[in-house]
């Protein structure tokens, strides 16, 4: 996020972005690359307000959650923010923080679970980079915070400073938050069984298929109920979940890959019309399918 920001006043931010790295007790901050980060101030000794706040996570983040007194210093400051946002598991001290109560977050896909039964007042989504809830914002991954704060930029300065950003940067511009952090075959472990594996692999080849969970299990000679105990079994989720998230996903490749029309593309992946692919995109991914082509068309 440094980084960014940096670049960002070096192409014009105006006003320029003034980033101080607070830590508990002004300590030096060894990473897990073994890289050590100088602190400029004790999180004590911050003065509110300030306009963004950002956690950042690694290991130790259940720690930290655990410490009072940086919990209390971490409501101070993000009470009067303008935003406040964290990165990868920095959300667990967000929640911690009481922060994300009633709010819809993310953090990393790895964490996710963890996150969700600690703090049911939270509504987690493994799913997008990033997300904004009102004036909180969490991250996925590392580089999901870059994408984070490509957003802030554009939100700050406009669309056209963000992408100098992003062109200086040599990276995108911009992944939308809603975009999934990791596809179907690597956030879910890869069935063992393998009538779930030749069921999965035959729907991501063929999304227009009758993927109903009863044509499913007659192609594989199972019976439904046995089909839904292995899915469950092999990857969490019944067969009608994973598939909708299969079909989702292909869409999502068409519209980032192909001009087709709506109806073109929902009936491609087995979707009945642009307005049932509409309304599971939107319910899969907060962003319509127009707003998503949109967006991937930025992108140089």
């Amino acid at each position: 996020m440094t980084s960014a920001l940096n670049l960002a006043n070096t192409v014009g931010a105006d006003p320029p972005y003034d980033v101080t790295l607070a830590t508990p007790g002004g300590a030096v901050v060894r990473s897990d690359s073994g890289l050590q980060l100088v602190a400029q101030s004790a999180i004590a000794d911050v003065a509110a307000p300030v306009d963004t706040v950002v956690v950042s996570g690694g290991n130790g983040h259940e720690a930290a959650a655990a410490d009072r007194h940086l919990i209390a210093h971490l409501r101070r400051l993000a009470g009067p923010a303008r935003r406040v946002a964290s990165v990868c598991t920095g959300a667990t001290l967000l929640a911690a923080a009481g922060l994300l109560d009633g709010r819809r977050a993310t953090t990393h896909w790895r964490y996710a679970r963890t996150l969700s039964r600690a703090y049911p007042d939270v509504t987690v989504d493994s799913d997008p980079i990033f997300i904004r809830d009102g004036r909180v914002a969490t991250s996925g991954g590392v580089t999901a915070a870059l994408d984070l704060t490509l957003a802030f930029v554009e939100e700050d300065h406009g669309a056209d400073l963000a992408r100098r950003v992003a062109l200086g940067l040599v990276t995108y511009m911009q992944r939308p938050g809603n975009q999934a952090q990791m596809t179907l075959f690597t956030t879910s472990r890869r069935a063992d069984d393998a009538t779930v594996r030749a069921a999965v692999e035959h729907a991501a080849a063929h999304p227009d298929d009758d993927l109903g969970t009863g044509a499913v299990a007659r192609r594989a000679g199972v019976s439904t109920r046995q089909l839904t105990r292995l899915f469950v079994a092999e990857l969490g989720e019944p067969p009608a979940t994973v598939i909708r998230r299969i079909r989702l996903e292909a869409a999502a490749q068409l519209l980032r890959t192909t001009d087709l029309p709506l109806s073109t593309v929902a009936h491609r992946c087995g979707l009945t019309s642009a307005e049932s692919l509409r309304q599971a995109f939107v319910a899969r991914y907060g962003i319509t399918p127009s707003r998503f082509r949109a967006a991937q068309a930025r992108t140089p």
